[in-house]
């Protein structure tokens, strides 16, 4: 199915984007977790190729890394790539959710450089992050700002027009939502209703756009070629239903 301008279930999601990931060599621990992300992204009205082709490009290209190191002191905590390149969101997704996780949300915590910081908030999202709130000033100086208020709704704080899958390059600041609020020169803010878009998610499938065949390719990296050896050892569906 390699077409674009299909529709998904949020299954398929789930299969083709962890295989995706895992055809950029990702682990495949972080790969269903960067499929759980880009299922909370479908969940919430985003087309999933567009939040993720750039990060699995990236990797592919060995533009981005998966390494990642942590520092902290008595300011701030601090993830970082120890390499010469950006830290892949595959990897700062995790390691986020695990910073959290162990220190709950007390503290700050910064993620430098990383490549597509939607992937980081669809992550917290997926995780079920509860009054967290997530900022950053990415390369073209567009400012996001995203706050998980509760269980039933989220927003995007924004002085740009651009969508916020679109936004790379940049420090992410993670804290708790009660932490420093100040208020944002010229933003815009877009709310989300968690239950109402989910629903019409399920009711309508996962729209997937134009990058629908490059998120394909990645994905077929995993499948099997045929080849006589690889029928004989199982691979491929049997020729009649009791194969």
């Amino acid at each position: 199915m390699p077409k674009s301008d299909l529709t998904i279930s949020l299954n398929e999601v789930l299969f083709y984007f962890t295989r995706a990931g895992f055809g950029v060599n990702a682990p495949i621990g972080v790969s269903e977790d960067f499929a759980r992300s880009n299922i909370w992204a479908a969940q919430n009205g985003f087309d999933p190729c567009e939040c993720s082709l750039s990060a699995l490009d990236h990797l592919d290209h060995k533009k981005s890394s998966l390494s990642i190191k942590f520092e902290k002191d008595n300011q701030i905590s601090h993830l970082f790539c120890p390499e010469d390149k950006v830290l892949s969101s595959l990897e700062a997704s995790v390691s986020c959710i695990d910073w959290i996780e162990f220190n709950g949300l007390e503290g700050k915590l910064k993620i430098s450089n990383v490549d597509c910081p939607f992937l980081v908030i669809a992550a917290l999202g997926a995780n079920q992050c509860f009054g967290v709130k997530a900022s950053w000033i990415d390369q073209d100086n567009h400012f996001y700002e995203v706050n998980f208020v509760d269980d039933t709704k989220w927003e995007i704080i924004s002085t740009s027009k651009a969508p916020i899958e679109s936004s790379h390059y940049a420090d992410i600041y993670i804290s708790s939502l009660d932490s420093n609020n100040t208020e944002v020169p010229n933003g815009k803010t877009q709310t989300f209703d968690i239950k109402n878009e989910k629903l019409e998610v399920l009711n309508n499938g996962v729209k997937v756009g134009e990058k629908w065949p490059k998120i394909y390719e990645y994905f077929s990296r995993c499948l099997v070629k045929s080849s006589a050896e690889s029928r004989a050892s199982g691979a491929g569906a049997g020729l009649v239903d009791t194969d």
